[in-house]
């Protein structure tokens, strides 16, 4: 931020006005004395300094272990797919079983897995559905895609995934099917936020909410995920009464939604993920408290999904971080870097906490698994 903000020849006294913050705390955020706490206080600051968020996150970060080098492998070969498709065609139904199983990845986080395979089921089901015009293999690229938007997410390589939610959009507008149509914006606005285009997440995750008025199970529960999606970004824009509003809409379609889905097995909608979106939209807010509430069911309980559970836990350490429950937050960034070991240390919001919490003396309060974290994550700066 201090890097930034003296190369636009900003004072403090600016930059804390564009962003609606004091002079103080935006000083206290540039010597790491304070996390961003909230993606709004984030979005924000990049508005004031006319910068992206992976530019103040420092996104995509320079492998740092083997898993990571592995994963981020699949970047360059996504890149390719996406821009240039060509190439020889393996076996159609081998090709077609493995973007069947592709959601078990996603759920798993497997993230190596996900940049082996990738790239060419991605390649492989475009020259696939060009060659067939079927309604099936539009709607496998349109799967393959919406993997790529949330790896890509993950690796930091915001960008990319725009393209790769644009490529979803143009298979699921050639599948012609409503379901798919929906979920492709689900995956789109996804996409977006990390790229900072919020508004425009909003307005697409509600617009297809609206508009997908089947009631066949795939159409609600892709009209589910697009308000949910609609919520965390509503929340990131300091809408948090339409983001509330939002999750109780959805919650509402998913008590009802008894058939098991295609979206909702890629977008893991189901109550339990309402309860996970209301506990981050809480946080968002500012209001530890209530997210802490929330959460209790589904700290006692968990759900099977590694992925939403390390999203989980994330949201629970920030909650007890904004209530200086220093060795309570450690424990539950812990609890969601088991669950997800190298997602949660590629989070950008996962580092500046452990940051703060590192420099900011709880490291008394949580001994050496805060150092340990703080180590993997790549943020222990000194002694």
């Amino acid at each position: 931020m201090r890097r930034f903000r003296r190369a636009r020849g900003m004072s403090l006294d600016q930059a804390a006005g564009l962003a609606g913050i004091s002079k103080s705390y935006l000083s206290r955020l540039e010597r790491g004395q304070r996390s961003v706490d909230s993606r709004e206080l984030l979005f924000r600051i990049t508005r004031a300094l006319d910068v992206s968020i992976a530019d103040l996150t420092g996104q995509p970060y320079v492998p740092r272990d083997r898993q990571h080098a592995e994963a981020h492998r699949g970047v360059s070969g996504i890149r390719l797919a996406l821009l240039d498709p060509t190439g020889p065609l393996s076996e159609e139904a081998e090709v077609a079983a493995a973007i069947d199983a592709l959601a078990e990845t996603m759920a798993a986080c497997d993230l190596e897995a996900q940049g082996r395979l990738v790239p060419e089921l991605l390649r492989s089901a475009h020259l696939y559905a060009a060659l067939t015009d079927s309604p099936d293999w539009h709607r496998r690229v349109a799967a393959v895609a919406h993997t790529a938007v949330f790896f890509l997410r993950n690796l930091g390589e915001p960008d990319l995934a725009v393209i790769a939610g644009q490529r979803m959009a143009a298979a699921a507008e050639a599948s012609a099917d409503p379901a798919t149509i929906a979920w492709a914006a689900y995956s789109r606005a996804h996409s977006l936020v990390p790229a900072g285009v919020v508004r425009r997440a909003v307005d697409l995750a509600v617009g297809a909410s609206d508009a997908t008025t089947g009631a066949d199970a795939e159409q609600r529960a892709a009209r589910g995920s697009c308000l949910l999606v609609a919520a965390s970004s509503s929340a990131a824009l300091g809408d948090v009464d339409a983001a509330r509003e939002q999750i109780a809409a959805a919650a509402e379609i998913a008590a009802a939604l008894e058939v098991p889905t295609l979206v909702a097995s890629h977008t893991s909608f189901s109550e339990w993920n309402c309860v996970m979106h209301r506990v981050s939209v809480e946080v968002d807010a500012g209001n530890a408290a209530a997210a802490l509430m929330a959460a209790q069911g589904l700290m006692k309980t968990g759900v099977s999904q590694r992925e939403r559970m390390s999203y989980f836990w994330v949201d629970v350490g920030r909650a007890y971080s904004q209530l200086d429950r220093h060795r309570e937050a450690v424990d539950a960034f812990r609890r969601a870097e088991r669950a997800a070991p190298l997602r949660v240390r590629l989070s950008p919001v996962v580092r500046d906490s452990v940051r703060e919490l590192v420099d900011g003396g709880a490291r008394r309060a949580a001994g050496v698994e805060l150092r340990g974290l703080a180590e993997r994550c790549g943020v222990l700066n000194r002694d």
